[in-house]
C-alpha cells in the first residue's frame, strides 16, 4: 500500500499539470475548459500520452510532436515541483485536516508565482477564491475571526504602504494583486503570521532583487514581481 507522502506526491505531479494550463491561460483571458491541451505553437491536439505529467516531456524530449516547437522547461518544473512540495505536505501533516488547507495553499501559492515570475500578474480568478477558500477552511477549522481580521490587514496594510510610497514618490510601488495575495495569505494563516510574512518577503526580495539588479544592470526602478517572496 503507497504511502500518503506518495500518493500526495503523485496528486501534485498531476495538479501541477493543471497550473501549467492555468499559468499559460489566465494571463491571456482564456478558458481553462476549452480546448483541450494542445501545442501553443501549431495548435495540436495532446493525446493522453503526451499529456502525461513530467513523463511526456521527458519521452518527447521537450519538442512538440507534431512541429517539434520546443515545450518550455516550466512545464515540467511544475510539475515535478508541485510533486515534491505535496508530497513532503504529505509526510508532514499525515492524516490531518491541515493537510488539506496546506495543500490548497501550495497549490495556489505555486501556480501564482510562476504567473507572478512570467507576466507581473497576480490574477483575480486565484486570489479572489484563494482568500474565499482561506476563510472557508478557517470556518472549518474553528478560528474565523483570525482569519478574517487577517484578510483585512493583509489588504489594508499593502494598500496603506502602497498609497503613502505613492505620494512620496508619484509613482506606483506595488501592484493590487500583491495586496490580495497578502490578503489570501490573512486568510489562511491568521492575522498573527502576517509580521512575519512581511518580514520576510521584504528582506528576501531585497536580497533577491538587489542581486538581480546588479546582474542585469537593470535599473533601480524595473519592476520586481513581489508574489514569489510572498508565497516562499
Amino acid at each position: 500500500m503507497m504511502s500518503l507522502a506518495t500518493i500526495c506526491a503523485l496528486a501534485g505531479l498531476i495538479f501541477g499539470s493543471f497550473a501549467n494550463v492555468l499559468v499559460h491561460r489566465l494571463p491571456r483571458g482564456q478558458s481553462i475548459v476549452r480546448p483541450g491541451s494542445h501545442c501553443p505553437a501549431c495548435g495540436h491536439t495532446l493525446s493522453w500520452y503526451e499529456n502525461l505529467p513530467l513523463l511526456s516531456w521527458l519521452a518527447l524530449r521537450g519538442r512538440c510532436r507534431a512541429c517539434r516547437a520546443p515545450i518550455p522547461v516550466r512545464y515540467p518544473l511544475m510539475e515535478l515541483g508541485l510533486g515534491l512540495l505535496w508530497g513532503y505536505l504529505g509526510w508532514r501533516f499525515g492524516w490531518r485536516p491541515e493537510l488539506i488547507m496546506a495543500l490548497t495553499l501550495t497549490f495556489l501559492l505555486w501556480t501564482l508565482s510562476w504567473i507572478d515570475l512570467e507576466t507581473g500578474l497576480l490574477p483575480d480568478a486565484l486570489t479572489l477564491p484563494g482568500v474565499a477558500l482561506g476563510l472557508a477552511f478557517a470556518w472549518w477549522m474553528g478560528d474565523w475571526r483570525a482569519s478574517l481580521i487577517g484578510a483585512v490587514v493583509g489588504y489594508g496594510i499593502f494598500w496603506l504602504v502602497a498609497r503613502l510610497f505613492l505620494l512620496a514618490t508619484g509613482r506606483e510601488g506595488m501592484g493590487y494583486g500583491d495586496f490580495k495575495l497578502l490578503a489570501m495569505l490573512g486568510a489562511f494563516l491568521g492575522w498573527q503570521a502576517l509580521p512575519f510574512v512581511i518580514f520576510l518577503a521584504s528582506a528576501t526580495g531585497a536580497v533577491v532583487g538587489g542581486l538581480w539588479l546588479w546582474l542585469t544592470r537593470e535599473s533601480a526602478r524595473a519592476p520586481i514581481p513581489f508574489g514569489p517572496f510572498l508565497a516562499a
